[in-house]
């Protein structure tokens, strides 16, 4: 049985989750976005972030959406001129997609300010205590992407309601 902290901590993790859909749904609506293109391009971001970048494939895999909801949805970000595609690389049938300088200035000018205050938390704590939440944070993100894996979320969901199926 969790402790009544325990019980605070995971409530607080979960409306955290709510928080932050809600300001990506603001953000989304701010800029004439339907959420699962923001979504798209937060993880086409995300990518190019990592030093890799996103394709049309590896989109359809994390959003859980047909190949042709993905063209959909990178035609609707390029005609916001936030996503361009390109052909990279020995094979030019394979497309990468890259956010573009108006998309980086528009979430920065938005996530900037909310990305300001995490840092003003960050500096209440302790070198130890930042180490102590770093840690639990990852574990807490590892077991979500164990979840994910063990109750196979997309194939479901595909398998249940067809090839259309999953968030939009």
């Amino acid at each position: 049985m969790e402790s009544p902290i325990e019980q605070q901590v995971l409530e607080l993790l979960h409306q955290q989750g709510v928080e932050g859909e809600r300001i990506s749904q603001a953000f989304a609506a701010r800029h004439g976005m339907h959420p699962t293109d923001m979504r798209a391009l937060i993880l086409i971001m995300d990518a190019e972030r990592r030093g890799a970048p996103a394709t049309p494939r590896v989109l359809r895999q994390d959003l859980v959406l047909t190949s042709g909801a993905i063209t959909a949805i990178v035609d609707r970000l390029e005609s916001k001129r936030h996503v361009r595609r390109s052909r990279e690389g020995t094979d030019r049938r394979q497309v990468h997609l890259r956010p573009t300088e108006s998309a980086r200035s528009v979430a920065a000018e938005y996530f900037g300010a909310l990305a300001d205050r995490g840092r003003e938390v960050l500096a209440e704590f302790d070198p130890a205590e930042i180490t102590v939440i770093h840690r639990f944070l990852r574990q807490m993100h590892l077991a979500m992407l164990d979840f994910d894996a063990e109750t196979g979320r997309g194939d479901a969901v595909l398998a249940e309601h067809g090839p259309d199926a999953g968030p939009r």
